[in-house]
């Protein structure tokens, strides 16, 4: 009877981790306020993010220090200055057992840039390469961080 509980357990403990290093997809889709750009001038850009149906992501300050905050690295090319990243205001989501709400980012959600061309910039195509760094929820299990990438071509 012992070895049975034991085998059930394990089996739990298994299904557990496995779904712990699963990694949640989110779709990434880079936008631009205009089609063109010109040296000296200020982009502004977007990304969207798309998380599956009941996921969710902590935001980029989560209320407690141990989770592991949603965060969107750009990689400019010289010529290119990042002025501002601007992350929605978070949702607050009630767990039971909690001390206080998760701040986090539901289903869809936007993060706003603003991109510096140098006056200097060369014209032609400029490709200012970002990766969003997240750890999914659902309403019972977190899943293992993962990155997505996306690319806005000024």
């Amino acid at each position: 009877m012992k070895k049975g509980v034991l085998s059930v357990l394990l089996l739990l403990c298994a299904a557990v981790a496995d779904a712990q290093l699963q990694r949640i997809k989110a779709e990434v889709t880079p936008l631009l306020e205009a089609d063109g750009a010109h040296a000296g001038d200020v982009v502004r850009a977007a990304l969207i993010v798309t998380l599956p149906d009941g996921f969710h992501v902590q935001s980029n300050k989560p209320r407690d220090p141990d989770l592991i905050p949603t965060e969107l690295t750009i990689d400019a090319p010289a010529g290119v200055t990042v002025k501002e990243v601007v992350f929605p205001a978070p949702i607050d989501l009630t767990q039971v057992g909690a001390n206080q709400p998760l701040a986090v980012f539901e289903r869809t959600f936007s993060i706003g840039v603003q991109l510096a061309l140098a006056p200097t910039v060369a014209a032609g195509t400029l490709d200012v390469p970002a990766r969003l760094r997240y750890q999914a929820c659902d309403d019972k299990t977190c899943f293992a961080p993962t990155s997505a990438t996306a690319t806005w071509t000024v």
